[in-house]
């Protein structure tokens, strides 16, 4: 199955009138919280399960996000900090704060249409956000023995021309990552990630380098 794998910030921003299509995502928010507190984000802060934050796949770190509930109405302004979420069907996942201000801590999932703030990059932020730029990588494993990754590499570089082993340490310990990339645009990727779940039947992710 193909999925798609991104301190406190002020909120109080409100948005009135109509949001430009080109400027809103809507999709899927989910949130992490008090198992993740005080771990490393991707951006290298600690995460802080309170403050006003958020992981997106594709936006840059510092983008300032409105999050607008479809149901309720209720809107928070996180900051990007963290990659994530690496479930299908997630566009956001939220700090326990911001989902707190969304009232969406029960129900643990949440409609949402998201709008940039503020960004870093201003001028490709609505791409961003909808993840049609930058270089993209498919991930087509990740483990936990350095010989089952090697061997999944050398399998995948007889089939395509660049395939990268990254190592990452998590708290979960030290994982080996096997990429194929890399793609300049989203439907490249996800035609290399479909061949690649038909011939090796694995569940390939969908990445873009920040």
């Amino acid at each position: 199955m193909l999925g798609f794998v991104m301190a406190g910030c002020a909120g109080g921003y409100h948005r009135t009138g109509p949001i430009a299509a080109e400027h809103s995502h809507r999709g899927v928010a989910s949130w992490y919280g008090p198992s993740f507190h005080g771990n490393p984000t991707a951006n290298g802060e600690r995460y802080d399960m309170w403050a006003l934050t958020a992981a997106h796949r594709t936006l840059p770190f510092g983008t300032l996000v409105l999050v607008q509930s479809v149901d309720t109405g209720k809107s928070v302004t996180v900051r990007i900090n963290d990659r994530g979420p690496f479930i299908r069907g997630r566009v956001i996942d939220l700090s326990y704060g911001a989902a707190r201000e969304l009232a969406m801590i029960g129900k643990g999932t949440e409609e949402v249409i998201l709008t940039i703030v503020d960004s870093p990059n201003s001028g490709n932020s609505a791409e961003f956000l909808n993840g049609r730029t930058g270089n993209y990588w498919v991930q087509a494993g990740s483990f936990s023995t350095l010989t089952q990754a090697v061997s999944l590499q050398e399998q995948l570089a007889n089939q395509y021309p660049q395939v990268r082993l990254k190592t990452v340490n998590l708290p979960s310990g030290q994982w080996h990552r096997v990429q194929v990339g890399t793609f300049h645009s989203q439907e490249t990727a996800k035609t290399v990630a479909t061949d690649i779940e038909n011939r090796f039947d694995l569940a390939p992710l969908l990445i873009q380098d920040n």
